[in-house]
């Protein structure tokens, strides 16, 4: 019994060897074969985690296969004995369903599951952004308003992150004042990620959405020189003066 085990691990090796070299190569798909062949015959747990974690990397990464990489990390969250790999596979399903799938019904399922499991702050106001997002992305303006009020206060890494989405939602729900008002927070907590971001013209864009053009343009004005792109800025404001002008008519035509 013995020497059949290690017959098993030498070969199971073989094809992991083997797939490293295809990887390489980037012929990713007989890379998979490889691992999967190697991961079938590897008796090694924390081996047999290993490799199943490349082959859900590459599924993912290099191949775009997400419903196939998800069957691998449900597995290893099954049957992995590693606690590193069953929660990094957790973090990948959730990160699928938000990036690659956008699927927020199912993202926020899965970030809740991942909140109770992390321990890291930093990491933890990350994922906490996620799920107010997820939230937002799903039409649940409310509940993402009351998610991102209970971490904002206490938050240290994301604040900022945090008072943007706040003034995005806030805008989803037409709500354009207290948007304002929640980016001139951001502005006077951190002016170098109001500009980073280019809020200003995230700004004026909401003065845009609530049809108040003369703001728009007054701000635009007032922050010409921290707009780094100069020919936006010219279009916007041409943009904004005809919308001015032809305010009154369209509402005309509205009716």
């Amino acid at each position: 019994m013995a020497g059949v085990i290690c017959a098993c691990q030498s070969r199971a090796e073989k094809f992991f060897h083997l797939a490293q070299e295809k990887i390489e190569q980037r012929q990713f798909l007989d890379a998979v074969d490889l691992l999967e062949n190697s991961a079938e015959l590897e008796k090694n747990n924390r081996l047999w985690s290993k490799t199943e974690f490349e082959i859900a990397r590459i599924l993912r990464f290099e191949i775009h296969d997400y419903n196939k990489a998800l069957l691998v990390y449900r597995e290893l969250i099954l049957k992995s004995e590693d606690a590193s790999i069953r929660l990094l596979s957790q973090e990948a399903i959730a990160e699928i369903y938000f990036e690659n799938i956008q699927d927020y019904t199912t993202a926020v399922k899965e970030y809740l599951l991942l909140e109770s499991l992390i321990k890291d702050a930093e990491k933890l106001e990350q994922i906490r952004l996620k799920i107010a997002q997820c939230y937002r992305y799903t039409g649940s303006f409310k509940t993402a308003l009351e998610y991102i009020d209970v971490f904002l206060g206490p938050a240290k890494y994301e604040k900022n992150s945090f008072l943007k989405l706040k003034a995005q939602t806030f805008a989803s729900l037409g709500k354009y004042d207290e948007a304002v008002k929640n980016y001139h927070l951001i502005l006077a907590n951190d002016p170098k990620y109001f500009a980073d971001e280019n809020l200003y013209v995230v700004v004026a864009m909401t003065y845009e959405e609530k049809q108040d053009y003369k703001a728009a343009i007054v701000y635009l004005a007032q922050n010409k020189d921290k707009i780094k792109d100069q020919s936006y800025y010219d279009l916007r404001i041409k943009r904004l003066n005809e919308k001015l002008v032809n305010k009154p008519f369209t509402k005309g035509v509205r009716k």
